[in-house]
């Protein structure tokens, strides 16, 4: 398990970076923040306050950590500045919902990562490496829907809420992404 935290710290300190251009406002949310890892990697290189929430108990980091039930976060109207959704969206049950709730938590911006395939061999990596990977995170307590989609498919939604991508770029070094595609969505609400 300690490996798994020192690859899963690593991968937040290398996503922390590649959003930090990103980032606007003071207020940032990690929502589904896992262990909370990227929120704390934010927080080192930012003066921002991080917040970190999640359906569960997950949080390892020393940050502010909210466990809500996935529908209605514990939020005012316009609380944030910045929402990371960093591999979070393709495990939840219903997307839209948490997105829409992003969305009312956060006037400005909406940093978006997600695993995304572009054809039925990436499909099958992804639901084959991501369903046993979180399946072992957190003593199987994870939600493990694995709801993909195509980086079009993403786009398409966000734009059915009236937001903006307003730029996209491939993360992770070229070796991770033989088998995954994380993909970040940079979206104005």
């Amino acid at each position: 398990m300690r490996l798994l935290q020192a690859l899963l710290q690593r991968y937040a300190s290398d996503e922390a970076r590649a959003l930090l251009p990103w980032v606007r406002g003071p207020r940032l949310l990690d929502l589904g923040a896992g262990e909370g890892w990227v929120a704390a990697a934010l927080r080192s290189r930012a003066p921002v306050w991080v917040c970190a929430a999640d359906v569960g108990p997950f949080g390892l980091a020393a940050e502010p950590y909210v466990v809500y039930d996935g529908a209605r976060l514990p939020f005012g109207d316009g609380a944030f500045d910045t929402t990371l959704l960093s591999l979070a969206l393709h495990n939840a049950e219903t997307p839209e919902v948490v997105l829409d709730e992003a969305v009312r938590v956060t006037p400005r911006r909406l940093l978006v990562v997600e695993s995304v395939y572009r054809d039925r061999v990436e499909r099958f990596w992804l639901d084959l490496l991501d369903g046993r990977f979180n399946r072992h995170r957190h003593g199987g307590r994870m939600n493990v829907p694995l709801s993909f989609r195509r980086p079009e498919e993403w786009r398409a939604l966000f734009e059915s809420r009236g937001l903006r991508v307003v730029a996209t770029e491939w993360l992770g070094s070229r070796l991770e992404r033989l088998v995954h595609h994380p993909l970040l969505f940079v979206v104005n609400t």
